[in-house]
């Protein structure tokens, strides 16, 4: 009876968890703290049918229960790679629960071949999950919470199927006041609670950083926006100098946008917004640094950037907008710029006020071009 109590235990445990997460912090759909339920949910499923197994209809209430554990164990594989932002292996996910059970169902009445399977299985299913959590952890706790508990889980597991395999005679039954069950149920009950623990320190990660993003990035473009660009811009400038003279401070505003808002909507000039935040982040290297400064206006800090390698990028800019826009919007888009090279000591706010300068004077030069100050091409 001591062994059915540690089971209902865990049963009740891991509804309980489950409860607790939907009205701690919600469940949103294809989330990683979803996938998680759905294991604590798994786990209390399939317990509560091996309960009913001890009672009746032992085939298939126990046949259902392993499976309920093994699509369990797939729930916390999906758990991890939603937290990881891993590729999620959905077929082999759903092959190890319904291949287990039709297997469980064929060698039921040999109750050691069954059992070791079951165990066997199981085990290496949440020693996959233990392995993808712990492989490149680093310092983030929620991973090493999370990951050694799945493996001290997973190879209590993967001993018991090696004990039922190489000693039979010893291996205790489902249900009996054997030391290996109580440490297995305890152990369960542990990593239930520690997983749990685990994956609300990533979910409260994943917040944070979604707050820094909001804080930092425009939302439409997905580039940085005025504030953090200049901080970081700032950073830059102070890190360096500009001592070398490497350094150069593009800005750029796109071609008649009060116009295309006006008659085309504001819906395509948000488009248009989009496509040009696209082809800044694809043409620029990862050192370089672009943000919306506002409005249809754009700012980039290009360092160790040669006169030949800005002329060049400055012609790729220009193509590749008027031919995404032609492409996607059926008309097309161009800028002006107005372009300086930082001299050793500017500030950030004089390079921008020349660079600004050089902007005013390619729109009344019939836009459609980059101006610059000597030395940039």
């Amino acid at each position: 009876m001591h062994v059915i109590t540690l089971l209902v235990a865990v049963l009740v445990n891991a509804l309980l968890m489950s409860l607790a997460l939907v009205v701690s912090v919600g469940i949103r759909a294809r989330s990683g703290l979803q996938a998680w339920q759905f294991m604590l949910l798994g786990q209390a499923a399939g317990f509560g049918l091996l309960i009913g197994a001890t009672l009746t209809l032992p085939r298939l209430l126990a046949t259902l229960g392993v499976m309920a554990l093994s699509a369990s164990a797939s729930a916390m594989v999906l758990t991890a790679c939603r937290f990881l932002g891993l590729p999620v292996p959905r077929r082999a996910l759903l092959a190890a629960p319904l291949a287990l059970g039709l297997v469980h169902a064929f060698v039921f009445w040999h109750q050691g071949l069954s059992t070791a399977v079951t165990n066997l299985v199981i085990g290496v299913q949440i020693l996959w999950a233990s392995w993808l959590l712990l492989r490149g952890a680093g310092r983030l706790r929620w991973r090493w919470l999370c990951g050694v508990a799945s493996a001290a889980n997973a190879l209590l597991i993967l001993g018991r199927a090696a004990l039922v395999l190489g000693w039979p005679e010893t291996y205790p039954r489902f249900i009996a006041p054997h030391p290996l069950n109580f440490a297995s149920l305890m152990l369960l009950n542990a990593s239930l609670v520690l997983g749990t623990m685990g994956f609300l320190l990533a979910h409260r990660d994943e917040a944070e950083q979604a707050l820094v993003r909001l804080a930092s990035l425009d939302p439409l473009t997905g580039l940085l926006n005025r504030r953090e660009w200049m901080q970081r811009a700032a950073r830059a400038l102070g890190a360096s100098g500009a001592s070398e003279g490497d350094t150069v401070l593009l800005m750029l505003d796109l071609d008649h946008f009060k116009c295309i808002n006006d008659e085309r909507g504001h819906p395509v000039g948000d488009e248009v917004l989009k496509i040009a935040g696209e082809v800044l982040r694809g043409e620029l290297r990862a050192s370089d640094l672009v943000g919306r400064y506002g409005g249809e206006e754009f700012c980039l800090l290009l360092r160790h950037c040669e006169p030949g390698a800005f002329g060049r990028l400055d012609a790729r800019l220009h193509m590749a907008l008027t031919k995404r826009c032609e492409a996607s919007l059926g008309f097309a888009v161009d800028f002006s710029a107005g372009a300086v090279r930082v001299q050793p000591g500017e500030t950030l706010a004089a390079a921008i006020k020349r660079a600004d300068d050089q902007l005013y004077r390619a729109k009344h030069a019939g836009r459609g071009r980059t101006l610059c100050t000597d030395g940039v091409l």
